[in-house]
């Protein structure tokens, strides 16, 4: 009796830690089976509570329903079809359910897709009439774990006060020669979070990879702004400020951030100049953090940009006969210059950025232009 209530607390408080320790997103599909809507409704019923009392946070209905009408039948029931669920809602795992009700029993079919491996399982039992929230939540606790339902027995399909297959048979109790006993063998370590991050992007979240890019390498971006020369040319006249536009093309080289560019800009409004350049830059995410054994972000990136080319300005004007101006001869010099870009994400296709600094450096014979500035602008990733 006290080794079985021994083992009997053991299980309770196994039970205990096993939401806090598997606690996860979970969007469940609606109920199928049957032509019993109220025996639908109560085992969808079932399955939220179970997942409360495991710890697991349901995706909310409308958002389930949202993800469903990217579905071409409207129902969820192929791999592709529960990825393209998760990826709208963001889950952890995609729930879905079938019961077919019969006199005092329905059969409840549970199947879960897990998000970050993409893996597929289901279990079934007939739920007894009176039992549906604790059996359920025995599914449940099988089902949505990381190491999936596993070999051999189920939990409800052993005989009472069977032992559980694969367990470790009991210890011996230590000879009367005093045999030393060895340590147990301490668990693998755990495994790397896997290559996949739940992007929480403003049009809606997406699982992705790598965070900056989310995989689409190619983008192509335009933007607008001022700069101003906090050092200027001798001979140069006229404003020192200016409205600037921009236009790059860049390439995601890695997994890290790192993205090369080529483009090129100009003065729409102020003292005619403009350039043609390339660079650098690497983009960080600093709110990346590992959870549940894939990654989650905010998609706010930043770093610094590093770029050279030439520079266009007009020289040094003349004055002519009756008071004309002429512009002086076209003149291209080096630049080289630094900036420090920022990059908001709405989609995995879509992002606002900002270049801040926009530090250009203008060397020459007989001295140099410097400029500051900033710009705002858009960008598509492809």
């Amino acid at each position: 009796m006290i080794r079985r209530a021994l083992s009997c607390a053991a299980a309770a408080a196994l039970t205990a830690l096993a939401p806090a320790a598997f606690a996860d997103r979970v969007a469940v599909l609606p109920a199928r089976g049957g032509t019993d809507e109220a025996a639908r409704s109560a085992a969808q019923a079932e399955i939220a509570r179970g997942l409360a009392a495991l710890g697991h946070t349901p995706v909310p209905d409308g958002a389930v329903a949202a993800a469903l009408k990217g579905v071409a039948d409207g129902i969820a029931d192929t791999t592709d079809e529960y990825r393209a669920v998760g990826a709208r809602t963001g889950a952890d795992w995609i729930l879905s359910g079938t019961v077919e009700p019969a006199v005092t029993t329905s059969r409840v079919e549970l199947t879960a897709y897990l998000a970050s491996t993409g893996r597929v399982e289901s279990v079934a039992r007939e739920v007894d009439r009176g039992k549906e929230a604790q059996q359920t939540q025995e599914m449940l606790a099988v089902l949505l774990r990381p190491e999936g339902v596993g070999v051999g027995e189920l939990p409800w399909e052993r005989p009472a006060g069977a032992t559980p297959a694969g367990a470790p048979p009991p210890a011996a109790p230590p000879s009367a020669g005093g045999a030393a006993v060895l340590p147990p063998v301490p668990p693998p370590p755990p495994a790397p979070p896997a290559k996949e991050v739940q992007m929480a992007y403003p049009l809606g979240p997406e699982r992705v990879w790598p965070a900056y890019s989310g995989g689409r390498r190619l983008a192509l971006s335009a933007s607008l702004g001022a700069a101003v020369a906090a050092a200027r040319l001798p001979g140069a006249s006229g404003s020192a400020a200016s409205l600037v536009g921009t236009a790059r093309v860049a390439y995601a080289v890695s997994d890290r951030g790192l993205e090369l560019f080529a483009g090129g800009g100009g003065n729409l409004a102020g003292p005619f100049a403009a350039w043609l350049e390339g660079g650098a830059r690497l983009m960080l995410t600093p709110s990346l953090t590992p959870e549940g054994g894939a990654w989650r972000a905010f998609p706010l990136h930043i770093g610094p940009a590093l770029h050279a080319g030439a520079f266009f300005r007009s020289g040094a004007g003349v004055v002519g006969p009756g008071g004309a101006t002429y512009r002086g001869d076209l003149e291209v010099r080096p630049v080289i210059g630094a900036s420090l870009d920022v990059v908001l994400a709405l989609s995995s296709s879509v992002q606002l950025e900002a270049q801040l600094g926009n530090l250009r450096w203008v060397p020459a014979g007989d001295g140099s232009l410097l400029l500051l500035g900033a710009t705002l602008g858009a960008g598509a990733r492809f």
